[in-house]
């Protein structure tokens, strides 16, 4: 009898603990404290600092600044205290430009170009931190996930194969899974009861070794600086 006493107290303590712990929590409730869905976009700059830019940079046209494109996003925020959560998110990225031979031309004197396309898109989660409550609140965070990359190059190439040095027309393609570890920071600004406005920028590390087309070409570098704006509906 007295063990079942102790743990009737003990059991009854702790209900009233959570109880008013969820009285308080009721009671300083801003929206964003349980959670929020946010969109955003902006720009994506790969860094392009691996043996397949170096060699590619050397010979053809552009640079890693080349294929800074559209970004966009989709992230559920799941909040675990007033200042911390988890961020789960996807994004996708495509980035494309046209490069030509930096010392060869055809016999009319023409560039010899080609379509180069690098498509990007993750699956990531990242615990985050804000810094305050109300008005501006700024917020940073560490993350990781799943990329998914394909590389496509397209158009006019040399055969450097054959003597004659003929003009081709070809595709080449390689794609593949890696790992992404990336950090945060934002500002967050309130624009109603629900709704915010965010700036946020993103720097995402990754790479990947290239295989099927592009076999023998060393590592390609994903990584990159991410700048998006986006909204947030908070609950």
């Amino acid at each position: 009898m007295k063990r079942t006493c102790v743990r009737a107290m003990i059991f009854g303590a702790l209900c009233s603990v959570v109880l008013a712990a969820d009285v308080e929590a009721q009671g300083n409730w801003q929206p964003g404290d349980f959670g929020s869905i946010r969109f955003r976009a902006g720009l994506f700059t790969p860094e392009g600092d691996s043996r397949y830019w170096d060699e590619k940079f050397a010979d053809f046209t552009g640079s890693a600044d080349s294929f800074r494109d559209f970004t966009w996003g989709l992230d559920y925020m799941w909040r675990i205290s007033q200042s911390s959560g988890v961020l789960f998110g996807a994004s996708f990225f495509n980035g494309k430009t046209t490069q030509s031979y930096i010392d060869w031309v055809d016999a009319d004197g023409r560039d010899i170009s080609h379509t180069t396309n690098l498509q990007l898109w993750d699956l990531t989660a990242a615990f985050v931190w804000r810094i305050g409550r109300g008005g501006l609140v700024p917020y940073v965070g560490l993350g990781g996930g799943f990329q998914n990359w394909t590389l496509e190059e397209s158009g006019s190439f040399i055969d450097f194969g054959d003597p004659d040095l003929p003009i081709i027309f070809a595709g080449y393609r390689s794609s593949g899974w890696t790992y992404e570890v990336f950090g945060l920071a934002g500002i967050d600004v309130p624009l109603g009861y629900r709704w915010s406005f965010f700036l946020e920028g993103r720097y995402r590390y990754s790479e990947d070794e290239l295989a099927d087309d592009f076999s023998g070409f060393g590592t390609i570098d994903l990584s990159g600086t991410e700048l998006t704006a986006g909204f947030s509906w908070n609950f």
